[in-house]
């Protein structure tokens, strides 16, 4: 069916008075020649019908694809004459409004389509889907369409959720603003003071609840801005303050994880018990007692780790000789060049925080480790040749990861000059971190081997019973949402002996109309970190560019 049958012409590009003359194909671009049938025309400039015709000219607009081909719109378009006496116009094309805007190269369909091609995908993948759909533009013009897009002004959230995003991270941030109700994104702002907060807030009137990090800034705006509205603090963030306290604490106690982790057997790499090895899909290759190795990077001689070792020691030492000298954190961090967090972890910690062995992914499944273990027992001792086993065999680490993993077993000869492979490895200890995880897993839920470890390590001191029961009841109590329990959990971190509790509930009684509220009401601010991680995506296809006004423009248009 060609455009100029049933339906008609007109009615298929939305544009009264148009009439086609002709159709072609050639290059593979299907060429419809059109023209006019309107017997006279509006002036633009005073509204005055003009019946007496000047010129014709032939405007070329492309439209949207029509069988697999580009279709462009040859149409032929008169030129009047004005004769009101007082307009200024004398000579004018005819305006074709439905199809096309004066001056465009494209229909209002084809820009549309293009539009929503930039607003999923940005400039320059845009450009590229283009022409496999038909359609032809830079990435520029691409981007053009987009920023000049109209977007309806959503309406007034009743909930509101608050979030900061990174423009250039560690330097400049902005704010998101998400309609929680209606899950979707209503506004950007350019930065995340508590004066733009309010502005936005003042200017739009109906907003009910706040949903916030605990961020100060967000706080202030929200109370000027809508001084009557509930502000909602966001529980993921206190279960992860929660959880970063306990970390500080066990950073503390680190000769008690080890002590918990040599009595246990308890290790990042598993439940403490070895496994059996897997069968293995074929013959072993044999280990070739000649011939040359393949080259691995050099690794750290003990010399050079321990130089690095007193180094980090010595920073240790004068951060404390700094802070007994009444010096603040900043000035410390300025004068050492560390950061603020480990200024703040030298402080806490009660003796030097040694750092964790490096992990290796050779560990974390015991098949690997025995695989290892027998083909050491039957002679062979080439890394590269192991390595090369082991990726037979699904393994996805490196060279120097099985280098490293049986560079102690090189060192225990025996008295007969045979090398001796222990039948379990030396026990690592957790890190804080994964002994924080450790803890906070509830008591059903942990391994048996983990139950073990928190119980042996819960026995080793006071302090580390009371900020894991500190810091699992608060989050059980986030959970439930159990509004009943939070003045008893107040008094007893404030009463303990622990300072990351007694901080840590401090920053929540400043904030504690908030909590109470998020314990109270369901909104959080869920629904608005994941509107965060779509607007990284966008900024990600502009390749980490773009202005907060282009931004704002795709954030809503795909809304």
């Amino acid at each position: 069916m060609y455009p100029g049958e049933n339906p008609s012409l007109s009615a298929l590009l939305a544009e009264p008075g148009l009439e086609l003359e002709s159709d072609r194909i050639q290059e593979g671009v299907l060429l419809l020649s059109l023209r006019t049938t309107r017997a006279h025309a509006p002036c633009p400039a005073c509204g005055h019908d003009a019946r007496r015709v000047h010129s014709r000219y032939q405007r070329t607009l492309s439209d949207l694809p029509w069988g697999g081909l580009a279709v462009r719109l040859l149409v032929r378009i008169r030129r009047f004459r004005c004769e009101h006496a007082g307009c200024e116009r004398t000579v004018f094309a005819e305006r074709l409004p439905a199809l096309a805007p004066a001056y465009a190269r494209r229909t209002r369909r084809a820009a549309e389509a293009l539009t929503h091609v930039g607003a999923a995908l940005g400039g320059e993948a845009g450009a590229r889907l283009a022409p496999a759909v038909g359609l032809r533009a830079s990435a520029d013009t691409v981007l053009r369409l987009v920023d000049r897009a109209p977007v309806a002004e959503p309406p007034t959230p009743r909930v509101l959720g608050v979030e900061d995003w990174a423009r250039r991270r560690g330097h400049t941030y902005g704010t998101i603003l998400v309609d929680l109700e209606r899950r979707v994104p209503v506004d950007l702002l350019p930065d995340r003071t508590a004066d733009a907060l309010a502005q936005w807030l003042r200017d739009r009137s109906g907003v009910a609840i706040v949903c916030r990090d605990r961020a100060e800034a967000y706080a202030e705006g929200a109370r000027r801005g809508a001084p009557a509205a509930v502000q909602v603090a966001d529980r993921w963030h206190w279960l992860k303050n929660a959880g970063e306290a306990l970390e500080r604490l066990l950073t503390r106690h680190r000769k008690a994880l080890e002590r918990a982790a040599a009595e246990t057997g308890a290790s990042p790499e598993g439940d403490g018990g070895d496994e059996e090895a897997t069968p293995a899909r074929g013959a072993p290759p044999t280990c070739p007692p000649e011939g040359p190795r393949a080259a691995l990077p050099a690794a750290p001689t003990d010399a050079l780790r321990a130089a690095r070792r007193a180094h980090r020691v010595a920073l240790y030492e004068r951060v404390r000789a700094l802070h007994a000298d009444g010096v603040s954190l900043h000035a410390i961090g300025r004068q050492t060049g560390l950061s603020r967090p480990t200024v703040r972890k030298y402080l806490h910690a009660d003796a030097f925080p040694e750092r964790a062995p490096r992990r290796t992914k050779v560990g974390h499944l015991g098949a690997y480790d025995a695989h290892l273990r027998q083909r050491w027992s039957e002679g062979c001792r080439d890394a590269v040749v192991l390595w090369q086993e082991l990726r037979a065999r699904g393994f996805g680490g490196t060279a120097r990861t099985v280098q490293r993993h049986v560079a102690a077993w090189r060192s225990q000869a025996t008295a007969g000059g045979e090398l001796a492979v222990r039948a379990r490895a030396a026990v690592r200890p957790p890190s804080p971190r994964q002994a924080r995880w450790w803890l906070m897993t509830p008591v059903e839920k942990r391994t048996p081997d983990r139950a073990r470890f928190a119980a042996c390590l819960l026995a080793q001191s006071d302090g580390l019973a009371l900020g894991s029961a500190l810091a699992c009841e608060f989050a059980r109590l986030v959970r439930e949402r159990d509004v009943a329990a939070l003045a008893p959990w107040f008094e007893r971190a404030e009463a303990s002996s622990l300072a990351e509790f007694r901080d840590f509930a401090a920053g929540l009684r400043r904030d504690e109309a908030a909590v109470e509220a998020a314990l109270r009401y369901e909104w959080s601010n869920g629904q608005t970190e994941g509107q965060v991680n779509k607007l990284k995506l966008l900024k990600r296809q502009g390749y980490g560019r773009g202005s907060v006004a282009l931004l704002r423009q795709r954030l809503l248009l795909a809304a």
